[in-house]
Order: C-alpha cells, then structure tokens, then sequence
C-alpha cells in the first residue's frame, strides 16, 4: 500500500450463501434446508481511496455497497484479500482500526434510543478514548452543527428519522476519525441539513486530509461531492475512475441548436460528419439535436455544415449548446451492460 491511500481493498472476495427452510416432513418429523443459491457480495474487489479524497460508491440494491463498508469497518470479514486502513490489517487489528474510523449505517439504530443525543455522544466518545472537556466540547459542537442544538436532552427515541439520522452522522464524527464511511448518510435529511453535511465532508478531506466513503443513490450528490467514483454490480466493481475522467469515457459529441421554429430534419442526417439528427421539443421551443463524430476536424466542418443549413432553411438559431454526459446515464448504462452479461 502506498503512503496515499488510507483506505485499499485487496482482492476482497465476500459470497453469503441463502436458504431456503422448508416445513417440517410429516413422515421423518426432520427439518432440511434447501440450499437455494451463493450471492456475492465482492467478487475479488479492489480500490484504495487516498488522503484527501472522497471516494463515491455506487450500485443499485442488493450490489454488495454496504457490504464493502462493513469490511472496512470490521463488521464483516471478507472469505479472500484484505481490507487495510491507513496500513492496518481490518481483521488483524481491529481495535487500532476502530479509533480511526467513523461509520455511518443505512437506518438510525446507531444510536441507543433510551438515551439522549448528547449522552449518545458521551458514550461513544468514551469508547473511542475521547475524555473529559475535549469530549463535551466537540459533543455540543457537533449536535449545534447538525441542527439538534433544542434536542439534545430528548431521548433518540422521540426524535423523528431525519433526527436519529443526524446524530448517527454525528456519533460518526466524534472522535475526528480519519476515515469516515457514510452508507446513504442523506436519508431522511432535510436540504439544509444535507447541505451543511456535504461541507462538512469536504471541509474535512480538502483541509484535514482525511478520506471519506460515500454509498448514494443520488446521482446528483455524487457528481458533486465526490473525487472518485467506483460503480459496483453483483458484486463485481465494474467502473473505478475519477469522476471528470468516467464522465469523459463515455462523453458524445451531441450538439443541440436551439432555434425559432421546427426545421426538417432529413437535411441534417446527410452532412458528412453526422452520426444522427433528431427533433425535441422542449419548454423554450424546438432543438436540433445533432450527435457528430468525434474527429475534430470533420466534426468542426459538420458543425460549420449544420449552421448554414439552418440559414438556408430561414431557420434562425438562438443559441448552441454541447450536451454534457452525466453520472446518472453512465451508471443506467454500465449498470445495463453488466446485467446483459450476468445473464448471459
């Protein structure tokens, strides 16, 4: 492992195998189980995500994201490889790893509901070697920051969600761990909440160094919040690049020419250089929409060829736009692919 990486996964190789029980026989009065199938939750996946970085982690439902938290954290142990955090072995030294990390679970049972959020905090700071003054301090901090400053004496049991959400966010941060691993941290949050947690995050990568995990299914939180992102499916990592590069992987030269009036599209598909043309309609008028090929020189002469097109059709252009690829249609599309070839 290099000096950079705080957190890497090593050829992690995780299958849980389900299940099925069956009603007891009446003849034997035995009970069998039927083995029904293995489903992986890490087929040999490896990632390190660096100091100062945040890393997005991203899949649909039941593709093996909260499992690769889990292992980092030391909850679970992976059958093959090796879960390290900042040099430490996650099975070896499962103690040491702890003080370094901060975990946030998809759900609110973090926190112990007979208590309050500041007691909560109390706690797990105590565990976690925070003591005295230092302790109290960051726990008023913390539960001022997330907005629970008037609840902090309420027992967690009769907060809402978005509130037993927020403290779990906050016992996470407690001990100013090192790494913080966030399962869904939004759920439940309200905007400025979400907000106030997005800078959070940042605040603590870009100055402190540290390194965050996240797993969302917000694709828009993604694209912004993270420098790394890493799609995983059937427990396979699929994609593993910085975010900007992913999106330039899979970028089209798709130009979109808004203009006055509906203009004929055949015209348009004959210009040497044009892949497609198609007609939308949108709120602000009708858009040529031109997919070109990506040679710069015969794509620059297309778009030349569009234009003059338009003048001789009388159509008149009100402004010109690439269309940017997002995160959200490059994850629908590998995500589609890799299913193609599961079920192949």
């Amino acid at each position: 492992m290099t000096d950079d990486y705080l957190v890497e996964l090593q050829d992690i190789h995780k299958v849980f195998t389900t299940r099925h029980l069956l009603p007891v026989d009446e003849e034997t009065r035995k009970r069998r189980l039927f083995k029904k199938r293995d489903v992986y939750a890490a087929n040999n996946v490896s990632f390190g995500i660096r100091r100062g970085e945040v890393f997005g982690l991203l899949g649909p439902n039941g593709a093996g994201k909260t499992t690769m938290v889990k292992m980092i954290s030391g909850l679970v142990r992976p059958d093959k490889g090796q879960a390290l955090v900042d040099g430490l072995n996650v099975d070896k030294k499962r103690k040491q790893v702890l003080r370094k990390v901060g975990v946030v679970l998809e759900g609110t049972r973090t926190s112990i509901w007979p208590l309050t959020p500041l007691e909560n905090l109390i706690y797990y700071g105590m565990l976690k070697d925070v003591r005295g003054k230092l302790l109290r301090q960051r726990a008023h901090d913390l539960l001022d920051f997330i907005g629970l400053k008037d609840k902090k004496n309420v027992q967690v049991r009769r907060l809402s969600r978005g509130q037993k959400q927020k403290l779990a966010i906050c016992i996470a941060l407690i001990a100013d761990p090192q790494v913080l691993l966030l399962d869904e941290p939004s759920t439940g949050l309200d905007v400025q909440s979400s907000r106030a947690i997005k800078d959070r995050i940042m605040e603590m990568t870009r100055d402190h160094g540290r390194c965050v995990l996240v797993t969302t299914h917000d694709m828009h939180v993604a694209q912004e919040l993270c420098d790394h992102i890493g799609i995983i499916n059937h427990g396979k990592l699929i994609a593993c690049k910085p975010t900007e590069a992913l999106l330039d992987v899979f970028s089209e030269q798709v130009f979109v020419f808004r203009t006055d009036k509906a203009p004929t599209v055949a015209p348009f598909a004959e210009i040497p250089g044009v892949v497609r043309a198609d007609l939308e309609q949108g709120m602000d008028g009708p858009a040529l929409v031109v997919h070109l090929v990506p040679e710069l020189e015969a794509r620059s002469a297309a778009l030349y060829a569009v234009t003059r097109q338009l003048e001789h059709a009388d159509v008149r252009l009100r402004a010109i736009a690439q269309r940017q690829q997002n995160l959200e249609n490059v994850f629908l599309r590998l995500t589609a692919e890799s299913d193609l070839a599961e079920s192949q």
